[in-house]
Order: C-alpha cells, then structure tokens, then sequence
C-alpha cells in the first residue's frame, strides 16, 4: 500500500489512486524507493543511448528527457512556479498571486534555463560504468530527500495543504530521510553541498513565501538534482575511483 501511495504521485508508473494523507504518511521511504527505482532507469537509458548513438550530447539530452518525464514534470512544475515568484517585486502576497498563476512568467522561463543548463552540464559528464550509475542513482535519492526534508523542517505556509499535509505527517520522520541520504553521499564535497543546498533552499523558500510547500519542494529537488550530479562526477568517492564498466 505504501509504495503504491508514492509510486502514484512521485512517478508516472500506473498504480492505485490514494489520498494526499496516504501518501504523505508513506513519503518518507520516497528517497531510497523511489530513488533507487529512478537510479537505475537513469543509467539505463544512458547507457543504452550512449550504445545506440554515440553521442554523449543526445544520450545526456535524451535522458534528461527520461527524467523529467518518469516524475511526471510535477517537480518542474514546481520550479516554474517559484522562479515567477522569485523575480516578482512586491509583499509576500503579490509573490503568492505569481506563485498561483496558471501562466509561467520571466521568472519561471529564466529558472528553466538555468536548470535546463545544469542539467546538460552535468549530464555530458556522465560516466558510461559504475561510476556513472552510482552517481546518478546517488542523486535521485538525495534530490528527493533534499524536498522531503524541506517539507519536513520548514513550517508551511498556510495557503498550502499539501505542505501542511506532508509536513504534519514527516515532521517526526525527517531522521528516517536522514538515514537512507547517508550511503549515498559519496564524497565530502558532495555531503557538504547536500547540507549547503538544502540551507539555501530553505532561506529562499522562506524568504519568497514565508515557508514550505508542494512548489519549493519541487523547487529543492529539481535544482539540487544537477547540483548534487556535478559534485558526484567531478569528486567521485575515492573507493570506486578505480572500477569501471567497459
């Protein structure tokens, strides 16, 4: 029943409808399921695009493609709608008003750029063997424990029920997210973006609206997904420095 909850709404896989409080209860082992699950797609799509085409630009483009499209653009949609908010001048409720807007602003085109540059960046610099499939497995799980422990440290703001839900439901849980993130970070400079990034989309989460919610969660794990994936290729855990696939 749990991992249906999760499934349905942090992924495009069919599995059974459940209620926001469902899967809110069951979110905390969104990192390592869902993560895990995302991981090996990732690589698997890389690498077969890699095999296929032989370029490292279409293989990264494509599976970039592959990402946002297993979640379903749920967290993209997020980013769009914090990116709006996050350049409107004005009070917290004119930014909550641009927040709100069914239409996607300068902000919102200006921070699908920077992620869409990201992305690009830090995908032409994945590795075709274990290094590269321990990377990109490494990030799916702490992107998503990046939003999760947003959600779960942050007061929501009070326009927000999926922030109240989540956050009533994690706010006691957040140490089970922190256990699942520990194995997958990597590398000291890795664990130290990790702690930076989530601090930094905290202060702009709260500086922005004024707390949490579904949109700086999505915000979190999307910005921090390339982020994470550039420390992980350029600093690789010393102890898998020397293994490779051919």
């Amino acid at each position: 029943m749990g991992l249906d909850s999760i499934l349905s709404f942090f992924t495009v896989i069919p599995s059974r409808a459940s209620s926001l409080q469902e899967i809110a209860k069951w979110s905390f082992l969104a990192p390592i399921l869902i993560g895990t699950i995302a991981g090996v797609l990732d690589f698997l799509v890389y690498y077969a695009t890699l095999q296929l085409l032989n370029s490292i630009l279409a293989g990264s483009l494509l599976t970039f493609a592959f990402i946002e499209t297993f979640r379903g653009f749920n967290h993209l949609d997020g980013l769009l709608d914090m990116g709006d908010a996050i350049m409107v001048r004005g009070d917290r409720e004119t930014r909550l008003r641009a927040l709100k807007d069914v239409a996607v602003g300068a902000g919102g085109i200006g921070t699908l750029l920077v992620y869409s540059s990201l992305m690009i960046a830090a995908m032409i610099q994945v590795q075709r063997g274990i290094l590269g499939f321990l990377s990109l497995l490494s990030v799916e799980v702490l992107a998503r424990s990046e939003g999760l422990l947003l959600l779960a440290l942050v007061p929501p703001i009070p326009e927000s029920s999926l922030g109240k839900t989540f956050h009533r439901e994690l706010k006691r849980r957040y140490p089970a997210i922190l256990i699942q993130s520990f194995p997958f970070l990597l590398s000291p400079t890795v664990s130290l973006l990790f702690a930076l990034t989530l601090i930094l989309f905290q202060q702009i989460s709260a500086r922005t609206i004024g707390g949490s919610s579904g949109d700086s969660a999505g915000m979190t794990i999307t910005l921090s997904f390339p982020i994470l994936l550039i420390a992980e290729v350029k600093w690789p855990c010393f102890w898998f420095s020397y293994l490779h696939w051919p």
